[in-house]
């Protein structure tokens, strides 16, 4: 019987799209495999030179592990050799989109044995390891930033009808997800609305948990504030990719909105939820990013007080404006400033997280790590128990914030 590994990279919507590419070779009657698999697929992410270059390591990696498989290019980083007309030498096959027919030509094109009874029947949903399980709703940016390379990949917006994806919502509940964590490339531009989606999934019975994965903050409305503060389940967790907090430097980078806007949406979502997480993207060494523009940012960084902050160095990617702008910042000085912007976020995570000590949280189990339940509360704080019972894997408990330990919350049931 043929067998299968598959390795996603980077963002929550390749996590998404390499489960579907999963479930249907699945459904064509492969088996997954955690080693010496007859086909590594490797769902590639190409949102900097860095992800890139990981990408070729690991497909090195797999040729040296398993000499005689076959290797297979998917994502973001196949849309992207294919557009540039490259070459991979030691990959068999370019898997451009996940559909149906792609996947049975790659088959075939590989000389892969299949199960076509497998094929005629119903070919499942999603199916995560994790007790949160994402639900892609979105695709596509019409934004282009000036920096990015995945509008360019990923192509025109679309929206999935809010039926399909109420019914997918109810297949992953029912198969015990306890969260369900709403993904897009621009999911602020959901259509027809977000807010409509969302209040159709309130009514999911058995789903405890929707969180969304990550949105601009021109598009967090009042009335979508009002609802993470209302629905009971909601997450109360704001993921706002910030990107610089200069103002010159966003408006090299064509991001729509300046700081004063920014710092006004935080302010109306901490009024209505004072413990609400505020979490972000940034990128450091913008080209021509001085270092006064750069102390604009880490003063930004100190007012706002992210609980959690993703770094990302500067990366050129070819074809974008900002890969041939003026003024491109050495390795050296973008090693340092992610240092100093670790150092900042580490520091208002522990100051976040220590506001819930003697508080109450409510916490979902998803593993167990050095003897200790882990797990993360509705504002996405990450907690730990000092049990290791397997029986709340899976389970929502109250618990109560005891100490800081390494920057998470120790807990007690």
């Amino acid at each position: 019987m043929t067998t299968f590994l598959l390795k996603s990279l980077g963002c929550k919507v390749s996590q998404y799209d390499g489960e579907r590419i999963a479930e249907k070779l699945r459904a064509h009657g492969l088996q997954p495999a955690e080693d010496h698999p007859d086909i590594f697929i490797l769902n590639g992410c190409s949102v900097t030179g860095r992800a890139s270059q990981k990408v070729r390591q690991t497909l090195r990696a797999a040729r040296r592990n398993w000499p005689a498989v076959k290797l297979v290019l998917a994502g973001c980083e196949a849309r992207l050799i294919t557009q540039r007309h490259e070459e991979l030498p030691d990959i068999d096959w370019l898997l451009k989109d996940g559909e149906p027919a792609s996947i049975a030509a790659m088959l075939a094109a590989l000389g892969l044995d299949t199960d076509s009874a497998a094929v005629a029947g119903k070919v499942s949903l999603p199916v995560s390891a994790k007790t949160r399980a994402f639900l892609k709703i979105q695709d596509g940016c019409n934004q282009f930033c000036s920096y990015c390379i995945v509008a360019y990949l990923r192509g025109n917006e679309w929206s999935r009808p809010i039926a399909d994806a109420v019914t997918e919502a109810r297949a992953l509940v029912a198969e015990g997800h306890r969260e369900l964590v709403l993904t897009g490339i621009h999911l602020g531009h959901y259509k027809p609305s977000l807010l409509h989606l969302l209040r159709e999934l309130d009514k999911v019975d058995g789903l405890e948990r929707i969180r969304l994965s990550s949105i601009e903050s021109v598009e967090v409305t009042d009335e979508l504030i009002e609802w993470v503060a209302t629905s009971p389940k909601a997450c109360r967790h704001f993921h706002l990719p910030l990107q610089s907090g200069c103002d010159t430097i966003l408006a090299a980078m064509r991001r729509p909105y300046k700081t004063a806007d920014f710092r006004g949406v935080v302010e109306k979502i901490r009024a209505k939820m004072p413990l609400a997480a505020i979490t972000t993207d940034l990128i450091v060494g913008f080209p021509g990013e001085t270092e006064a523009e750069f102390a604009e940012t880490t003063g930004f960084l100190e007012e706002i007080q992210f609980s959690r902050i993703h770094i990302f160095r500067f990366s050129p990617r070819d074809g974008t404006p900002a890969a041939t702008m003026q003024g491109q910042v050495d390795n050296q000085t973008k090693i340092a400033r992610s240092d100093r912007v670790e150092k900042i976020w580490k520091a208002s995570a522990r100051a976040f997280h220590a506001k819930f000590i003697d508080q109450k949280l409510e916490v979902l189990w998803e593993t167990i790590e050095n003897g200790a339940l882990c797990g993360f509360s509705r504002e996405y704080v990450p907690c730990r128990l000092a049990i290791a019972d397997e029986k709340l894997l899976n389970q929502i408990s109250q618990a109560a914030g005891q100490k800081l330990t390494d920057g998470d919350l120790q807990v007690i049931l």
